[in-house]
């Protein structure tokens, strides 16, 4: 009896405790997962201030800048997106220079346009290059080449000679054209996207590329392209 007796007052010892358990529990769970988001944000907010120190201004504020501008996905058959550019002596270049008098496709030239990041960069350097020394063979398809990127045209005017190049660079220091055509960033949005589109004489997109890794690739898809419009 005594035995049953204690038992009894160990169990009536410890119902509170039972009891309370899974309100612990629960109280328990709630500052855990309170904690995590805390870390989360801190992890968010210092990864922030690190990419800050890591890219220039202008970097920057193309990929926190809100956009009000309209956003298209530019495909082959569509009608390549107008644009106006200053190039790296100043000049304003155009698809729209390269159509023949009053509009007549017969004497149009067909353009190679290639969006890239920007001057300097190793892999942009062996893309432009890579133009550069195909120039000739795109000249003898009758097509321009237009390098587009967001460097300032007063950059762009320094490299170009540097690097020989015989083909406008062209400034789109907002990304506005770049936007237009719909291209994306690459890399969790630190990059911009390498895009090259072919246009045709008729002002249509004949073919479009995207390799952010394969920076000599784009002008033997557009060497390619041309050949067959």
């Amino acid at each position: 009896a005594t035995h049953t007796s204690n038992r009894s007052q160990s169990k009536n010892m410890y119902a509170p405790y039972r009891a309370s358990s899974p309100s612990l529990f629960r109280r328990s769970s709630i500052a855990v997962c309170g904690a995590l988001v805390v870390c989360a944000l801190g992890l968010i907010a210092y990864s922030s201030s690190s990419s800050s120190l890591l890219l220039s201004p202008a970097a920057m504020r193309a990929i926190r800048a809100p956009s009000a501008r309209t956003r298209c996905n530019a495909a082959v058959g569509d009608v390549a997106p107008a644009f106006s550019l200053s190039s790296e002596s100043g000049k304003k270049v155009s698809l729209e220079s390269l159509k023949g008098p009053f509009g007549l496709e017969q004497f149009s030239k067909p353009a190679v346009v290639f969006f890239y990041g920007g001057q300097g960069s190793p892999s942009c350097t062996k893309e432009v290059q890579a133009f550069r020394d195909a120039y000739p063979e795109f000249k003898a398809m009758g097509a321009e080449v237009l390098g587009i990127s967001r460097d300032t045209a007063d950059f762009s005017s320094s490299w170009k000679a540097e690097n020989e190049v015989p083909f406008p660079l062209l400034s789109d220091v907002d990304g506005s054209v770049r936007e237009s055509y719909g291209i994306n960033k690459d890399l969790f949005g630190l990059l911009d996207g390498r895009e090259t589109y072919v246009v045709g004489k008729d002002g249509k997109i004949a073919m479009k590329f995207n390799s952010q890794f394969e920076p000599e690739k784009h002008v033997e898809k557009a060497l390619a392209a041309l050949a067959e419009i």
